[in-house]
């Protein structure tokens, strides 16, 4: 008898056009919640363009546009490690399903007010402030969640099979929200977000797998956070590798939240041309998440880890440099920025799945919480530091630093990586 965590597509299998899709989704309890997820992400971009619509059209002001974003960010930074801690603790299934959950019944309610007429900006401030504290619990237990349902010898597929998920969203979901927005308005968005977030709640619903390992549960709360920080403090691979990823959380990752005055300050697009600018991020991130399936990746991970952070950096500079001293055609721009997605996804795809490969199973939720705060957390810190900074010295400084920051991370890890093996094992 199959255990349930793998769950084989075994009728599927015997049709020989599906033999490549179920390889590729791994088992069904995985393509399950992958299902789900992606058509929860899809919503999730829907939500964005929504809300920052309502909140401009109510004041006009790209102050109170970044305060929305901070309030549903700025919790994963301070409340990101205790996350770690519920997901060693806590069944991952059911901690997913109730952050899901609070988060579904927050946007369903805001679309009502939305409809009514009734949406003001403290309760759409207010309603971001939930959606990132459940956030706070779910990001942390999600990529652990992801381990419990495929075997070992898979995972780092499963997580680049995920990073692809969500890139693909980021590709879609815009262009499908904007056009939704201009028919039916900002209600009807938050309403298909609301129907969205009930497919992955639906689809964790349905899992089924063995009992996952947890911390003991008597331990108190500061030990067992303790015991995870401590673990990466031991191991000098993670503590470089989550070092590394806080630089490009801080400074190299912000590079998309500028692109809207590069299309039209530096370059002189207009929106069709930030949709171009976006386009070709977004499919240059799809392209490094589903580079790190390839068995070489998963066998170099090191080389892999170094490729990526100069692919993006040296495209940035790319960028810049054409920007400022030359006529930047489209073409050179569109790949330009189609190699900054490609490295930067890339780098995070690879280093999230070897970080998880190298954690032993009861501290994989802590350390991932870790993660989480250093990586998307500090995110919007590095965004409004170099929005600061970008009143100052030229935008193309901004991208500029980003790049140098990306090809600083690809030689700290040839050098600081260079005694350690290419192959990673569990701990």
């Amino acid at each position: 008898m199959k255990s349930p965590m793998t769950r084989e597509w075994s009728g599927a299998t015997t049709i020989p056009g599906l033999r490549s899709i179920a390889h590729a989704l791994i088992n069904g309890n995985y393509a399950l919640f992958m299902a789900g997820s992606f058509c929860s992400a899809l919503g999730g971009w829907v939500q964005a363009v929504a809300i920052g619509w309502l909140v401009f059209d109510l004041t006009g002001s790209p102050f109170v546009l970044g305060l929305a974003n901070f309030a549903q960010m700025s919790p994963l930074f301070f409340l990101g490690l205790i996350g770690g801690v519920l997901a060693d603790r806590a069944d991952r299934r059911i901690v997913l399903m109730i952050g899901l959950s609070v988060g579904t019944v927050a946007i369903s309610v805001l679309a009502v007010l939305t409809y009514l007429g009734l949406a003001t900006v403290p309760i759409i401030l207010l309603v971001s402030l939930v959606l990132g504290l459940a956030n706070a619990a779910v990001w942390p237990a999600w990529q652990p969640f992801i381990k419990e349902l495929v075997p070992t010898e898979r995972l780092r597929e499963a997580i680049a099979f995920n990073s692809a998920r969500f890139n693909l969203s980021r590709l879609l979901g815009p262009a499908f929200a904007g056009g939704l927005l201009a028919s039916s308005g900002a209600a009807a968005c938050l309403a298909v977000t609301a129907v969205t977030s009930l497919t992955v709640v639906a689809s964790t619903y349905a899992i089924r797998r063995p009992a996952p390992i947890r911390a003991a549960r008597g331990a108190p709360w500061m030990s067992s956070l303790g015991e995870g920080l401590s673990y990466v403090k031991q191991d000098r691979f993670s503590f470089r590798l989550l070092a590394v990823t806080t630089l490009f959380g801080l400074v190299v990752m912000p590079y998309s939240t500028f692109l809207p005055a590069l299309a039209r300050d530096v370059l002189h697009w207009g929106p069709e041309g930030l949709g171009q600018l976006l386009t070709a991020a977004g499919v240059g991130a799809v392209g490094g998440a589903v580079l790190n399936g390839a068995p070489f990746i998963g066998a170099h991970p090191r080389h892999a880890m170094v490729a990526f952070s100069l692919i993006g950096g040296i495209s940035t500079l790319m960028l810049v440099a054409g920007s400022q001293f030359l006529e930047v055609d489209a073409w050179i721009a569109w790949f330009a920025l189609a190699g900054t997605g490609l490295g930067t996804v890339g780098f995070l795809t690879s280093a999230n799945a070897t970080l998880q490969m190298r954690i032993p199973d009861h501290l994989v939720g802590r350390v991932m919480g870790l993660w989480v705060v250093l990586n998307a957390g500090t995110n919007p810190l590095g965004s409004l530091a170099l929005g600061w900074l970008a009143e100052y010295v030229p935008l193309t400084t901004i991208f500029g630093i980003g790049g140098m920051a990306s090809i600083v991370v690809a030689g700290s890890l040839a050098i600081a990586l260079r005694n350690e093996s290419d192959t990673f094992t569990l701990a």
